[in-house]
């Protein structure tokens, strides 16, 4: 018995649900994945390419945080060291106390400092105190100075004020030599802004080669499945429809390459964690790489996915519009 007009309505509108909108997607999805599967060499490359693109700056960057972090850590409080020669360097460095840009002055004589440089060295111990007293041997007494630690005040801790400062102790009787601490630091700053800036701007560089390279492989797809295209538009297939496929193979295209990226990323930072962590522990830092950062991994996966797609888009939809049944 064949179906009446209002059974036929009623199929229509079951079709035209969200049912088969998804029914719809399931198939495209499912294709586009058959269709890399069945080239599994030239999708794995494709994979390596993106993720070795995507990787780069997601190394600087976790770089460039966690150097950032350990400079954080540090004290920013900026210090003056002054070096005295002569007698009556204690009343003298006192005396400084009483300027209007000092916070506080410490005196510290040429035993402590040579204390401090043992300790620091590690030639403190019995072992080593003979090789340093053998050392010591070949001066007339203790080389190192008497130092006066100067802190300004939180009002005088601009750079232009702390040279100002600087200079002005430089002028007192009995100066040896200023030395302002922190100006690596600053410079150390300096450079981990313009890493921050390279980091980005190499990112961006290499997010355009991602759509560059999935643009080429959706425009060869296109170019590869024209004749069918053309018989989807001949009977009735929409824009979306037909756009669809594409779209998928450029998500699963930057999605994949941004999982590589996640994997080698964290591959990376395993193989050089160890290195960095010894060579920072050398200089007295606690420094380290550590692990991958869930939130770079999420950015990878999704700016991978999201490039992808908008590469297929911009080049499937005119590469669509140039096809007429």
């Amino acid at each position: 018995m064949a179906p009446g007009p209002e059974a036929t309505v009623d199929a229509r509108v079951r079709l035209s649900g969200p049912a088969t909108w998804l029914l719809h997607h399931k198939l495209a999805c499912s294709a586009t994945l058959a269709r890399l599967g069945s080239e599994r060499i030239s999708t794995l490359l494709v994979m390596l390419t993106i993720g070795i693109a995507l990787v780069l700056p997601g190394l600087l960057y976790v770089a460039v945080e966690r150097l950032a972090e350990v400079t954080e850590r540090w004290d920013g409080t900026p210090r003056i060291n002054v070096f005295l020669t002569g007698e009556g360097g204690a009343e003298r460095a006192l005396s400084w106390g009483a300027m209007a840009d000092v916070a506080d002055v410490v005196y510290q004589s040429p035993e402590a400092s040579l204390e401090e440089l043992l300790a620091a060295t590690g030639f403190g111990g019995a072992g080593f105190g003979a090789a340093m007293e053998g050392v010591l041997a070949g001066f007339e007494g203790n080389p190192l100075p008497a130092v006066a630690i100067v802190t300004p005040t939180p009002a005088a801790a601009a750079p232009a004020r702390i040279r100002a400062l600087a200079a002005q102790l430089q002028a007192e009787p009995g100066v040896e030599g200023v030395q302002v601490d922190l100006e690596w630091l600053q410079r150390l700053k300096a450079g981990l802004a313009l890493m921050e800036r390279l980091t980005w701007g190499l990112g961006m560089l290499l997010a355009a080669a991602v759509v560059l390279v999935v643009g080429s492989l959706t425009r060869m797809a296109v170019t590869q499945r024209e004749d069918e295209i053309r018989v989807l538009k001949l009977v009735g297939g929409s824009d979306g429809f037909v756009l669809r496929p594409f779209l998928y193979l450029g998500l699963i295209f930057g999605f994949a390459g941004g999982l590589a990226a996640v994997l080698l990323l964290a591959l990376a930072l395993a193989f050089i964690g160890v290195p960095v962590a010894e060579l920072a522990r050398s200089y007295g830092s606690d420094f380290r790489l550590g692990g991958m950062p869930w939130a770079v991994a999420l950015v990878l996966l999704g700016g991978g996915g999201l490039l992808g797609w908008l590469a297929a888009m911009l080049t499937a939809r005119r590469q669509l519009a140039a096809i007429e049944p």
